[in-house]
């Protein structure tokens, strides 16, 4: 009884972990839950958490890492943003990440998409647009993923109660 229970708790720390990584970049959000709840399942012996639920989850996963990466690029789309421009989102939100969080986690991808922006076309204007554009994909993203990471979550307490 004492280990089910301590196995609970690990479970559900690695969700919140999990959660967490679904607004800081290099966690790795989605995939954690869908990890510590396939661990939970193969001790549990797969009796509430089903191979069904499983695939589930696994296609609200593989879900998750698409939206990844189609938000971003649809957003800096919108924007008309080009190649640089959305590379440059992705290494500010990293380097804002881990060199300047929290607030790194908000400024680094937009000053990375403008930098990026203004190397391709050398307008500020232009770059200050698509940056915002970037960002707003980006943004909007990282909410869909948090969604689906508090629906796992959900899910994951009905099955197990």
């Amino acid at each position: 009884m004492a280990s089910n229970i301590i196995m609970l708790i690990v479970v559900f720390v690695l969700i919140l972990v999990g959660i967490a990584g679904t607004l800081i970049p290099l966690l790795p959000g989605i995939p954690l839950i869908f990890i510590s709840i396939a661990a939970y399942g193969w001790y549990e012996g797969f009796q509430q958490i089903t191979p069904k639920y499983l695939v589930i989850l696994g296609a609200i996963t593989v879900l998750s890492v698409i939206i990844d990466y189609l938000s971003t690029a649809l957003g800096a789309k919108y924007a008309g943003s080009s190649k640089k421009g959305v590379w440059g989102a992705f290494i500010g939100t990293f380097v804002g990440a881990i060199f300047f969080p929290p607030l790194g986690i908000l400024i680094g991808p937009w000053l990375g998409a403008f930098i990026g922006e203004y190397i391709e076309l050398q307008d500020v204007g232009a770059a200050v647009k698509t940056g915002f554009g970037t960002v707003l994909g980006l943004f909007s993203g990282m909410v869909f993923n948090l969604i689906l990471a508090l629906i796992m979550l959900i899910s994951f307490i009905i099955v197990i109660i």
